[in-house]
């Protein structure tokens, strides 16, 4: 494994990173506001002497120090830090990676600002609210409730877990983080690769653009530089493309793939009209180009076949939150180690730093929405804000390799006769498509599909013989024909949806139940009772899957227990319930 030239330890935003930033993670103090005072009694002045609370963690974890599992929907955090001098045209930027789910900001006393979303990064410019010795304390007021009318993934909406869902996460849970920049600096670039001129495009925001200033783009390889461009800015947005090809290759381009990682180095640099660099920014991308072809998945120039594996991204001591960055490694080497080339990451949207190492490692990854449970129009408003702010964060991330916004109907529970939900599957699909054009989507993964670029099935039939009888004609079910064994499953299309070629994934299947005498949980079917039992049935349903023709890879329930789904293929604690390579010959069919 070979990191990228910009590479920073801990750093939360692989993909844009300054040399001036602060980790805030650490002791913060901590109080339950179950009363709703805390605003009244002014606790952003005056904090009130509680606990303590290890950040990123939840209160809920065990790692939190904190570990109360119970229900507490207002919660507060307060922090004291000293910053450096600024210079100059500085300005404090303090950056939340996660925080679930309504946030309220002050520092020094004063309100800074809000953020509604559980899943994704939201930033404040808090320099005007700095004391005379750039001293801040600040207090954060967090709101979360059991509505289903936002994202929740898999954080249940009960008093306690069930079924598929799990004991929730409630505030602080991503890094908390400050930088320095100079008052006009890079916002945000996003970057395309174009197949047919093997070009990439950049769009770059530019915040409190100046007239006069100029930005220098730098691209190279493996330490040979490819190309560079000084562009003079008129506004505070700008585009242009640059060549990647280059003599180092023999075909003149290195692709990303999944066998080869290849990552152009990127750097950017904002000039003032003294052509002084005022903002330095390091970055990386990938060639990659991934897409439909017919019915064909394509990774580049050639058919690609998925095997992937569900990932939950739930730990026993931390809940949704790595404790660092050698556990994220660990989880995608456990993943690698059983032949798996992809990762589809549930009903989580991942800290940045895991898509990273997906990148570097060569692990392909379909991004999917955390799921809310009812449909109203609250809904529409909360998930598409959001999954919009998930795209736009994580789309210069080649490992990425398709979006999934909503799953198996969940949250439009009524696609089937209630149009106003098919709607908003099919405004989601085009939404995700007129901010990227070259990723497939699959609008609503598993079943009742409306607008979808891949066809997709969850079919967690344990009896061999029955899955094979079920997709030994695929086409036929998927054309609506009259099947007689299909009563058990969703119908594949809504409305006047129907197949029109696309290729076709086995995207959920399997989901073992292990029998463990210490963690009583379910899995899907009987449970087996021992490993033989186990690697006989991961082959069975394995060997069905591979055998047909028309699907283009699939994806298996899953990588480790969680909580009380005991269907994975390692525990909750990451040890294997058989022998590795017994289970990778088992997954390949052999």
């Amino acid at each position: 494994m070979q990191h990228t030239k910009c590479y920073k330890k801990d750093y939360p935003r692989p993909q844009f990173v300054r040399n001036n930033w602060m980790n805030l993670n650490g002791t913060w103090d901590f109080a339950f506001d179950d009363e709703d005072v805390g605003m009244e009694k002014k606790y952003y002045k005056n904090f009130p002497t509680s606990q303590t609370i290890l950040v990123p963690f939840s209160y809920q974890t065990a790692k939190s120090g904190i570990h109360d599992e119970t229900q507490h929907f207002i919660v507060w955090y307060a922090k004291k830090q000293h910053f450096e001098k600024l210079k100059k045209n500085e300005r404090y930027l303090l950056h939340f990676e996660g925080v679930d789910y309504k946030t309220i900001l002050f520092v020094n006393g004063k309100y800074v600002g809000e953020h509604e979303g559980g899943y994704c990064r939201f930033s404040f410019d808090i320099t005007s609210h700095l004391d005379k010795n750039n001293d801040v304390f600040i207090v954060l007021r967090v709101e979360d409730d059991d509505s289903c009318l936002k994202a929740r993934g898999k954080q249940t909406w009960l008093d306690h877990p069930f079924g598929c869902w799990y004991t929730p996460t409630t505030g602080i849970w991503k890094t908390v983080w400050a930088e320095k920049v100079n008052y006009t600096h890079l916002e945000r670039v996003k970057v395309t690769p174009i197949e047919d001129t093997y070009h990439f495009f950049f769009e770059y925001d530019i915040a409190n653009f100046k007239k006069g200033y100029s930005l220098r783009t730098t691209l190279s390889i493996h330490g040979h530089m490819v190309g560079q461009q000084t562009m003079l800015l008129t506004r505070n947005h700008h585009t242009f493309s640059m060549d990647a090809t280059n003599d180092m290759e023999g075909f003149k381009i290195h692709w990303w793939s999944s066998n080869w990682p290849h990552l152009y180095d990127i750097e950017y640099e904002l000039l003032d009209e003294n052509q002084c660099v005022i903002d330095h920014v390091s970055s990386y991308a990938g060639f990659r180009i991934f897409k439909t072809d017919g019915s064909l998945l394509m990774l580049n120039l050639n058919p690609v076949y998925l095997k992937m594996v569900l990932e939950q991204g739930y730990f026993r001591n931390s809940g949704l939150t790595y404790e660092n960055e050698e556990q994220m490694i660990h989880e995608i080497e456990l993943i690698r180690q059983l032949g798996f080339n992809g990762i589809r990451v549930h009903q989580k949207i991942e800290d940045e730093r895991f898509y990273y190492y997906c990148d570097i490692m060569g692990m392909m990854v379909f991004l999917e929405m955390p799921s809310a449970y009812e449909f109203k129009d609250a809904t529409i408003e909360n998930v598409s804000k959001e999954w919009m702010e998930a795209i736009k964060q994580n789309y210069n991330h080649p490992s990425i390799i398709g979006w999934v916004p909503i799953n198996e109907s969940w949250g439009v529970n009524r696609l089937t006769s209630n149009a106003n939900e098919a709607s908003f599957t099919e405004a989601l699909y085009h939404l995700t498509k007129s901010y990227d054009k070259m990723r497939p989507v699959i609008a609503n993964d598993g079943w009742e599909h409306t607008c979808s670029d891949i066809i997709s099935f969850h079919n967690y039939e344990q009896n061999p013989e029955e899955l094979e009888k079920f997709y030994q004609n695929i086409l036929g079910v998927l054309n609506k024909e009259n099947r007689t064994n299909y009563s058990n499953l969703r119908r594949p299309f809504v409305g006047n949806h129907s197949y029109k070629g696309q290729p076709i994934l086995i995207d959920e299947f399997m989901g073992i139940g292990f029998e463990n005498k210490e963690d009583k949980g379910w899995g899907y079917g009987d449970k087996v009772v021992n490993q033989e039992q186990f690697i006989r049935r991961i082959h069975d349903l394995s060997k069905v899957v591979q055998n047909i023709p028309e699907v283009n890879g699939f994806c298996i329930t899953q990588i480790t227990d969680v909580y009380q789904e005991i269907n994975g293929l390692y525990d909750f604690d990451r040890q294997e319930k058989a022998p590795i390579e017994e289970m990778k010959k088992a997954i390949e069919g052999k």
